[in-house]
């Protein structure tokens, strides 16, 4: 897929690992004359010759910024995981219009985690602790203690720690994993149940926590 002016093409990069970019996502980005997004992705394409522009996780920001500049150039837009998967492409898409983007699948986080288990996925049930309200939050761990599969996309507000916290009462016995940095060369894994890793381990807001009914 090729860049084109008048339309943003965003990219999904994988979790951050540059074996995880697809030849899709490489021809993108060298055919960009514009690259927008935070700078580990950006460093992921040395060779790309387009103009390069840091950007943030303020969807309103990053969309006047591509909407001032795509109608002179190509522009494309770096997002982590796969574009269609709790990502900043969703909110950036439909204040620019739908019809003005196009989408490089990636990757994702959740893909990556279940395939480092070995387990297959297809009934799991994915939540993102991104940007959500207290109030919020409680609703999505309640929601996540009720069904069998479940992945969270932590954040810095909601590290795997706290998240074990407040699942110790409802859902101690429950068998998970937690992974962070998934794909990067600091990628890491712990694994127990909420009970024994309740007050032991934090873990970041970089992290994928995985949540299963009994241990596999």
């Amino acid at each position: 897929m090729k860049p084109e002016r008048g339309k943003l093409t965003i990219v999904g990069c994988g979790p951050g690992g540059a074996e995880y970019l697809t030849q899709q996502a490489l021809t993108a980005v060298a055919e960009a004359d514009l690259l927008c997004g935070p700078r580990f992705l950006l460093d992921l394409f040395p060779e790309a010759r387009g103009e390069r522009v840091v950007t943030g996780s303020d969807a309103r920001q990053v969309a006047a910024l591509i909407r001032s500049r795509m109608d002179e150039c190509r522009v494309a837009l770096l997002v982590t995981g796969d574009p269609g998967l709790h990502s900043l492409a969703g909110p950036v898409a439909r204040l620019l219009g739908r019809e003005r983007v196009q989408v490089v699948p990636g990757v994702s986080s959740v893909q990556l985690a279940f395939a480092r288990l070995g387990l297959p996925w297809e009934n799991a049930r994915v939540f993102s602790l991104h940007g959500v309200s207290e109030e919020e939050a409680e609703f999505v761990l309640g929601a996540l203690a009720a069904v069998s599969t479940a992945a969270v996309l932590c954040s810095p507000a909601w590290t795997p720690g706290k998240i074990f916290g407040v699942l110790r009462n409802t859902a101690g016995h429950r068998r998970a994993y937690v992974f962070w940095d998934l794909g990067r060369p600091t990628e890491g894994r712990m694994a127990g149940t909420v009970t024994e890793l309740a007050g032991r381990f934090e873990g970041t807001g970089r992290s994928v926590l995985i949540l299963t009914e009994a241990e596999e």
